[in-house]
């Protein structure tokens, strides 16, 4: 018998260029360019503080998935590099969240 997680659903079973372009870089910067477009045209904090917050539980998602395939590809290289931007891609999303964040309550 296989074991089940309850998150076993939300696992992406595809290549792993498929899951890095088409689930990972193009909704990522889909979703931060709706975000900073809110945060530069005044939208309100609780509005910021939501959008920042599905773009941390999107990263973390997709760091997850990128992760678990980048072992499907011919050349392991290209698994560690994806892995390498993938974890960049997240720091960078944190710290951009932390300090937009930080500057956004001190403008209230």
């Amino acid at each position: 018998m296989k074991p089940t997680s309850p998150l076993a659903s939300l696992l992406i079973k595809r290549p792993l260029g498929v899951v890095f372009w088409l689930y990972g870089v193009i909704p990522s910067h889909i979703l931060w360019g709706m975000a900073l477009f809110g945060y530069f045209n005044g939208a309100s904090l609780a509005t910021n503080l939501m959008m920042f917050g599905l773009i941390l539980g999107y990263t973390a998602w997709i760091i997850t998935e990128i992760w678990l395939c980048a072992d499907n590809v011919r050349d392991k290289l290209y698994g560690d590099m994806a892995r390498l931007l993938t974890a960049a891609w997240a720091i960078n999303s944190v710290l951009l969240v932390f300090f937009l964040s930080i500057q956004r309550l001190g403008a209230v």
